[in-house]
């Protein structure tokens, strides 16, 4: 009867994952350039796959967000595949976050202070505020081209370890240049987080959790009956 307990454990757990990994995409549902987690139970299960234990793997869903304008000279967003490269300090990281400023130094920075980097590496520096940024990633300060934005493919999306809520390190994967980028300037891309989605997988989730105590209600039932058994047979 060990098992029940083994079954029911596994459940109750991965539906605490599973409700911990919606809630957090419901909470990063404003953050622009976040991308969805998913239980890696869900992708399992259109395999025909049930191992409950599985559910507790988290993977991140790239698919692209709604590119929203904001006419905000600043803020870049990438149409299709691809993550800016910005400086954290001494780290390099990815991002499709486009929300950047300029810094006193003219620095193009995040919110978090990550400066965005122009191809061939080296902070991207601005002299005035008043540059063109072209689809191609090429910037234009008074018609003349000054620096180019490259953006990143990963070999492996999956390999990339998150930094925060939307940006990432190389982690195992190789990143590699995008021969044709598209960004878009005065636009940002939102969260690609769909509350109807979250919604479906709490309630999964809840319905997960009662099978869990069921289960465990059931173990209780049985070993009360054999207490009891035993002690009519003395």
């Amino acid at each position: 009867m060990s098992g029940l307990v083994e079954a029911a454990t596994a459940i109750l757990g991965a539906s605490e994952k599973r409700l911990e990994i919606a809630a957090h995409n419901v909470a990063n549902i404003s953050t622009p350039g976040f991308k969805r987690q998913i239980g890696f139970a869900d992708l399992l299960q259109s395999s025909g796959e049930r191992d409950p234990a599985l559910a507790i793997g988290i993977h991140r869903n790239f698919a692209q967000g709604k590119l929203s304008e904001t006419r905000n000279p600043f803020d870049l967003a990438i149409s299709g595949a691809g993550f800016f490269q910005l400086r954290a300090g001494d780290r390099i990281l990815y991002s499709r976050q486009g929300q950047f400023s300029l810094s006193a130094e003219g620095r193009l920075v995040t919110p978090q202070g990550y400066v965005l980097q122009q191809q061939g590496g080296g902070d991207l520096v601005l002299d005035r505020a008043g540059a063109t940024i072209t689809q191609d990633g090429t910037v234009l300060d008074d018609g003349r081209p000054i620096a180019r934005i490259e953006l990143f493919s990963a070999s492996d999306a999956n390999a990339l370890s998150p930094v925060g809520e939307s940006c990432f390190s190389a982690g195992a994967a190789r990143m590699e240049p995008i021969a044709d980028p598209v960004i878009r300037q005065g636009m940002v891309e939102s969260s690609n987080v769909e509350l109807g989605d979250e919604m479906v997988s709490m309630m999964t989730a809840l319905r997960q959790s009662e099978s869990g105590a069921k289960l465990m209600q059931t173990y209780d039932d049985l070993i009360g009956r054999v207490m009891s058994s035993l002690g009519q047979t003395r």
